[in-house]
This record gives structure tokens, C-alpha cells and sequence, in this order.
């Protein structure tokens, strides 16, 4: 059956419909409705390269359309950051990308003008926040002037020396580009070595692209149906994600930062990006509160970010901002244990703070707390916990859930006992969890 887009390209491709270069760029990168292209007489306005984006999100990703949707995302980004440009700024804009090549999602690089594939790189692996094949980074572009590859900046200005020479391989010749079922074999190879703990769905997203795992772990209708997805199926659907990230935003990692920007009354109007129950991408322009906390992609020109749900409002439970919201729980500790869970969150008893259905102790400046009061030290032996201690496994479990849930928040946990925080402190590292911060905090 053939796509919306494979017919808008043939159409164009045949003569049968006229494009400039910038509409070209589009129809390349998939956007399948020529209606939807821009009128050239006028100028391209922030609002416009929005519902471009956003359209170009709902439209899987090939690997012949890879390299053009890369580069039609870096010049809407563009646009959504700077400011509305003339049909003929667009038009030079897209002659930036004149001998400009792309790292596809297989190991090939690949011309961003024609789609062409150049050559055999390497396979795909995860290293530095990124996905890369030898030199090559996956979201990045790079010159293939004079006969050698070099990286691009984020103004697609040179900015290192020789990757590697630019030489003719024959196998890419007999290739199929057409399909996306096996499109992307490489990366899904990649992701599937950081898919951990397939039965625990927030647990399994914790060595993914901070981006990826943030826009999972905020959509709670996705993340049900992902968590009943087999192994090979969420494998499959993290890396159609990863693709689509990379292409329309340059990255799949990100940062916590707090939202701002040009400001309309007390709130900011941001590119928002959210997963539906099926898992298609959705971009939104939406006014955010300045100063909330959220996830921040960018890869290059102007920034995505993913929000973390609000926190629900209720009568009774303690007042909080955050990234949850505080609810009443039944729970039998000991009387010390009860009163050093009060003392470091000052949080009245018989309620817990809850992050995308991970509980926590509390939420207090910022920081997301959990508490142990007195009483483990007798499971210690030189320094670690007994073998037979399963205690220890059940923290460690504890930790990979509140880490994943937290999406960059500050988490606290609080001892009681400075041998027991000490052992902890290097369970954690060993782990690779100390972003927790472990505090020994004497019980009064």
C-alpha cells in the first residue's frame, strides 16, 4: 500500500506537482499532505513551523526520509526560536545543507538533499548521552566538503576536524528504503542492551535517553500499555520513539531545567511534547507556568519540553508543590521508625507522597524524601549488608523506582544509623544510583 507520503514525492519527483527547495525538504522528510505546505508569499510564521512539526510528529519516520526530516526539523526549530523569516531567508537557509550528510538510525550516512546513501559507518551503540557509530553522532549533521566529513555546529558551521573520508560503497546501492518495519534493525539493537528489568516499566526505562524515559514515564495511559508489552515489543516502540525524537528534535536525551522564556503575564508559551495511548508523538504549543519544573530536549536550534503530570489537588493532605501530590496511606512501622519519618519530613503522620504511583516520604524544598529510622544496623557485617539480608535487595528495587519516577527531582534518603548510611551510600554507587543522596541524620 502506498503512504500519503510516497505519493506527495512521486508527485513531485514525476513533475506532476512544482515545489521550490523548501517544500521539496518537506515532502522528503514524509509531510504527506501537499495542502498543508506553507503559502510562498508569505512569510513563515513561529505558529505555522509549530503545526509543520507537529505534523511531521504524527508521520512515521523511513530511512530515505531520515536525513530531509532531520534537517526540515533544525529549520522549524529555527523559526519557532527566532522568529517568523521571508520565503527567500527559508530558501537560503535550505541551501545550508548543500553536501551536508546525516548518521542514520542503520550505521549509513546519508545526503540530506537527495536522500542518497553514501556509506557503511559502523553499528550503532550508546555512549556519552548519545547514540553514535564511530565519530558519528545520531542527530548531528556534518560536511562532506572536499572530500572528508567533518562536524557541523548547531549553525551548521564546521567545528572539528576530519571524521573520515567520503569514499563510494557499493552495498548501500541494492538497499530498500522504502519499508520501516526493518528500517531500523541498528538502533533497536542499541536500545535493546538499555532496556533493564523488562517487568518493572518505570525500572526498565532507567538507562534509556533521560528525553525518552521522561516521555514514557509521563504518560500514564502509554506507560500501562507499555508495561504489558512484551520484551520485543517495547524494544520495538522505544526505538520508533528514539527515531522520532531524533529526527524532529535533533536528540533523545535531555535535562531538568525550570521553564522560561518570553513571558505573557505570568506564564510561558512552549513547544510541549506528549505521547498518546498509542504512542504517536504530539507537539503542542502551550502556556506553561514559568518556573515549573519539566524536562528539556534540544538538539540544536529552539527546545522541547516534557511535563511532568501536575499534582492532584485534594482536601486534608499537607500542602506541597512538586511533582506529586500527598495521599493518605495505612502503614505499620515502629513507633521509631514512625517518629524519624516525622522529624525529617515534617509531614503529618499517615500520609506519603506519591510520584507517578512511587511513594516517597515526603516532598520538602525541592527535594523528594525517604527515611530509615533505627534498627537496621543489626543486618551489617563488616561494613555490608548480610547475605542473607533481603532487605537490601528491596532497597535497591526501591531506589531504581524512586530514581525513574522522580524524572531529575532531587531525591533524599535519610538514616538513621551512619554505618548503615555509609553501606548504603556504596550499594547505591555500586549500582550506578548515587544520583540518590544518601544523609546520615541522627535520630533527636
Amino acid at each position: 500500500m502506498v503512504s500519503p507520503a510516497d505519493t506527495a514525492l512521486r508527485a513531485v519527483a514525476s513533475g506532476a506537482v512544482r515545489v521550490d527547495a523548501f517544500e521539496h525538504l518537506l515532502v522528503s522528510a514524509g509531510l504527506g499532505d501537499l495542502g498543508a505546505l506553507p503559502a510562498r508569499g508569505e512569510p513563515l510564521t513561529p505558529d505555522a513551523a509549530g503545526r509543520l512539526l507537529a505534523l511531521l510528529l504524527k508521520r512515521p519516520v523511513t530511512l530515505a526520509q531520515f536525513p530531509a526530516r532531520l534537517a526540515a526539523g533544525h529549520l522549524l526549530r529555527e523559526v519557532l526560536e527566532r522568529g517568523e523569516v521571508s520565503r527567500e531567508e527559508l530558501l537560503r537557509r535550505v541551501g545550508r545543507f548543500s553536501q551536508v550528510a546525516v548518521l542514520r538510525p542503520d550505521g549509513y550516512l546519508a545526503w540530506v538533499r537527495n536522500g542518497r546513501t553514501q556509506q557503511r559507518v559502523a553499528p550503532m551503540r550508546w555512549k556519552e548521552d548519545s547514540f553514535h557509530a564511530g565519530p558519528f553522532e545520531l542527530g548531528r549533521f556534518y560536511s562532506g566538503r572536499g572530500g572528508v566529513f567533518r562536524l557541523l555546529d548547531d549553525s551548521l558551521r564546521e567545528a572539528g576536524g576530519v571524521l573520515a573520508e567520503v569514499y563510494d560503497d557499493a552495498d548501500p546501492l541494492g538497499r530498500a528504503l522504502e519499508g520501516a518495519e526493518e528500517a531500523f534493525v541498528e538502533l533497536a539493537l542499541a536500545v535493546s542492551q538499555l532496556l533493564t528489568h523488562p517487568g518493572d516499566s518505570l525500572a526498565a526505562l532507567r538507562h534509556l535517553p533521560a528525553g525518552l524515559a521522561a516521555l514514557v514515564a509521563s504518560s500514564p495511559e502509554y506507560l500501562e500499555r507499555f508495561r504489558h508489552m512484551t520484551r520485543g515489543e517495547q524494544v520495538k516502540a522505544l526505538s520508533k520513539l528514539t527515531t522520532s525524537l531524533l529526527a524532529t528534535w535533533g536528540t533523545a536525551s535531555g535535562v531538568t531545567r525550570t521553564v522560561t522564556g518570553t513571558l505573557r503575564g505570568a506564564e510561558a508559551t512552549v513547544p510541549v511534547l506528549s505521547l498518546s495511548t498509542e504512542g504517536t508523538l504530539v507537539m503542542e504549543r502551550v502556556a506553561v507556568p514559568v518556573g515549573r519544573a519539566a524536562m528539556v530536549l534540544s538538539g540544536g536550534p529552539g527546545a522541547a519540553i516534557i511535563l511532568q503530570r501536575a499534582p492532584a489537588k485534594g482536601g486534608g493532605s499537607p500542602p506541597a508543590e512538586g511533582p506529586g501530590k500527598w495521599e493518605p496511606v495505612s502503614e505499620s512501622m515502629s513507633a521509631p521508625s514512625r517518629a524519624y519519618q516525622a522529624q525529617v519530613t515534617g509531614a503529618p503522620d499517615g500520609y506519603a507522597y506519591t510520584v507517578r504511583g512511587v511513594k516517597f516520604d515526603g516532598y520538602r524544598d525541592g527535594v523528594l524524601l525517604e527515611t530509615k529510622g533505627p534498627g537496621y544496623a543489626r543486618f551489617l557485617k563488616n561494613g555490608s549488608f548480610r547475605a542473607w539480608f533481603r532487605g537490601a535487595d528491596g532497597m535497591l528495587q526501591q531506589a531504581e523506582r524512586q530514581f525513574m519516577a522522580a524524572l531529575g527531582t532531587p531525591i533524599e534518603w535519610h538514616f538513621a544509623e551512619r554505618e548503615v548510611a555509609d553501606a548504603v551510600r556504596a550499594m547505591l554507587r555500586d549500582s550506578d544510583l548515587d544520583d540518590i543522596k544518601v544523609v546520615f541524620t541522627p535520630a533527636r
